[in-house]
């Protein structure tokens, strides 16, 4: 009787533990890659057949866009779904400390207790990956590195560029980034005995020399392991559906490849990209502020009369996305090969775009259409459409409610953490109708990038907002933090060269992108509190020039008319010298937020400066109590409380005639 039983089983079941016939999912993502793949007019034409394979095989969204141009904040967003104004991690700040990402649940966490299991190679994530995955299979490295060999820092510029880092270029940062060409060239330093230094000819790799003497015969590159390492995870025999994330770091600057890649470019036949000599010439001023990082870049290369670098640069970024798309390949035989070929959905993307000139920037971190554009392709979802291509905007944070779509996840994974809900749309109706899908999301796909200096690599400093960028099918809208706009018509202007923010003929146009801007930029339910009707006052508080001021000479107060529990508080406030700002809520012993301290640590890291408008933000959560001060999260605290609610009450505590002021004031419910 148990007998039949057992053969009973395995008749309904096929293979006791083999039930699930869920997809397996292959991601792929790739670093700094622009749309050279979609092949854009205006570019350098780079063949990528293997991601064209791959674009015969499902939908290619044309008008896919990151979310923030840069690589950390880009990669968290996408993999946990919130957008970065909704986490306030904008810049390089470590994800695992942001107080909103430790308490979501990430798409890999997701698949895993979706029961899938999760597998990990080069950059997927930005920073530490360590447990992250149930396997990782190799480090991403952007190396090889050239060695002076003596440096305990590897990452050293090219010998034969250190020409770049001459004149107004001496004190530009990180060097190492800047420089490109063959593996071919060896570094070569030569010795100093006179500092002890002897000198070292040869590549660095993972911390170790990295054998190369030709393209045919050399140690394989990062890349190159994770391609291989993924096609044996795709080709192994797997008890439960798989999950399979590839990150390749190349196209990552700097622009170092086999002598192989260069020799597909002859240097002679690189058309250089389009651009227009005035093209800066309407431009918002903070956001064509020529010191930023990637004009910088630019001029590095183009002020070295005769020796042709920007070509030269161009080569070698050629180079590395034929190289990517070589790895592509690896990966796309292994699926094809594999029993599971038919049962594997594939998604390809890379977290940002990448300028190669156009508007004389060279750099990532824009919101201009190189910077934010991106390859978008997803292939192997059962009744999708072949080899066709969608239009509609849509953006990075729209791939993780696409997972729980098509793997039958959880789609709100955050329910019984911090219940944030998901930011995204699922991508599914558009890829099996790309020209009808009933989309549920917005019609625009928003770009955010730090405001205020929005210097690059340099001392970062928060922002009261960061600037903001929609682009719709046929617009591009942008709002930079101190008010300035960028109007762009794609239709007749798919360079944006001409800024028609100031063109009457295009208000209206231009009021109703605003208007999707600033309700994807802040959501929703928000009540301001920007006047006297939402406060309760003592004395020494009046309102003037659209501020509320709050005199100190002792004490003044403010208070909200409704009382709070969970809730979430923004505003501007400037606190004199001699003067400190307190805000108390909830009724709760302990529950108070002081401005900073002169000089101390707290107010370093936040950029806080008296005497200047400062960003506060106050998320009140259940038990977890948090602080963000210019975008950069502070602290992050769990009490035990009794939750009760209260009003949110606001002190200035000075001495003289000193005060607080506050502007921009709005809370919400939660």
């Amino acid at each position: 009787m148990r007998t039949l039983f057992l053969l009973f089983l395995l008749s309904a079941f096929g293979s006791i533990g083999f039930s699930d016939t869920r997809p397996n999912m292959v991601f792929i993502i790739v670093d700094d890659l622009n749309d050279m793949p979609l092949q854009p007019s205006g570019k350098p034409l780079v063949p990528t057949p293997n991601i064209d394979r791959l674009k015969a095989q499902g939908v290619t969204f044309t008008n896919a866009h990151t979310n923030d141009p840069l690589c950390a904040p880009s990669r968290a967003s996408m993999l946990f779904g919130l957008y970065p104004q909704t986490t306030s991690l904008y810049w390089f700040e470590n994800w695992q400390d942001n107080g909103i990402y430790k308490e979501s649940v990430s798409l890999h966490d997701n698949l895993r207790k979706g029961g899938y299991g999760v597998y990990g190679t080069g950059k997927v994530y930005h920073g530490n990956q360590i447990g992250l995955f149930d396997e990782f299979g190799h480090n991403g490295d952007v190396g090889p590195w050239p060695w002076d060999g003596q440096s305990e820092n590897f990452r050293l510029p090219h010998p034969q560029q250190l020409f770049l880092y001459e004149g107004e270029d001496a004190d530009v940062d990180y060097k190492w980034e800047h420089v490109f060409g063959p593996l071919s060239d060896i570094p070569d330093w030569p010795a100093d005995p006179y500092n002890g230094i002897p000198g070292y000819k040869g590549w660095r790799l993972f911390g170790k020399p990295y054998r190369y003497v030709n393209s045919d015969d050399r140690d394989p590159l990062a890349d190159e392991l994770g391609a291989a390492w993924s096609a044996e995870i795709i080709k192994r025999q797997h008890d439960k559906p798989f999950a399979l994330f590839a990150g390749l770091i190349r196209t990552h600057t700097p622009l170092y490849a086999p002598q192989n890649y260069f020799d597909r470019f002859p240097l002679e036949s690189i058309e250089l990209p389009v651009v227009d000599p005035n093209d800066l010439d309407d431009v918002s001023i903070a956001l064509g502020n020529e010191s930023l990082y990637g004009f910088r870049r630019y001029k590095m290369l183009v002020r070295h009369e005769g020796k042709d670098l920007f070509r030269k640069w161009l080569q070698a970024y050629m180079a590395c996305v034929s190289f990517v798309d070589d790895q592509v390949g690896t990966i796309l035989d292994a699926v094809e090969d594999s029993p599971e070929r038919d049962n594997t959905i594939i998604f390809f993307t890379s977290d940002h775009g990448f300028h190669v000139g156009e508007k004389n920037f060279l750099y990532k971190g824009s919101l201009w259409e190189p910077s934010t554009r991106i390859p978008l392709i997803v292939a192997g979802v059962e009744g999708s459409a072949v080899g066709a291509t969608c239009d509609h905007p849509v953006s990075l944070i729209d791939i993780y409610p696409t997972f729980n779509e098509l793997l039958e996840l959880n789609r709100n994974p955050n329910s019984d953490t911090n219940g944030y809900e998901l930011e995204g749309h699922s991508l599914l109706p558009l890829i099996r109708d790309p020209e009808n899908g009933e989309w549920s999301g917005p019609d625009v796909a928003i770009t955010t990038i730090p405001g205020k200096n929005h210097m690059q690599h340099r001392i970062y400093e928060g922002t009261l907002y960061p600037h903001f960028s929609v682009r719709g099918k046929r617009w591009r809208y942008s709002l930079a933090s101190n008010g300035g706009e960028e109007l762009y018509d794609h239709d007749k202007d798919p360079f944006e060269w001409r800024n028609l923010a100031n063109n009457p003929e295009y208000a209206f146009v231009k009021a109703g992108l605003k208007t999707q801007l600033i309700e994807l930029r802040d959501g929703f339910s928000w009540n301001d509190l920007e006047d006297m009707r939402s406060w309760t006052s003592a004395k020494g508080v009046k309102v003037h020039g659209g501020e509320i001021r709050m005199s100190g000479g002792g004490s003044a107060m403010l208070a909200t008319k409704d009382s709070f529990e969970n809730f979430e508080f923004e505003a501007d406030m400037k606190v004199e010298p001699k003067t400190r700002m307190k805000i108390r809520y909830r009724n709760e012993p302990g529950s108070v937020v002081y401005s900073p301290i002169l000089a101390s640590d707290e107010a370093k890291y936040s950029s806080f400066h008296v005497g200047e408008w400062n960003r506060y933000r106050i998320r009140v959560h259940d038990s977890r109590h948090q602080l963000w001060i210019n975008n950069r999260f502070v602290s992050d605290e769990v009490r035990d409380a009794t939750s009760e609610s209260g009003p949110l009450i606001i002190e200035a505590m000075g001495v003289r005639s000193s005060d607080v002021g506050i502007r921009n004031a709005r809370i919400r419910k939660l």
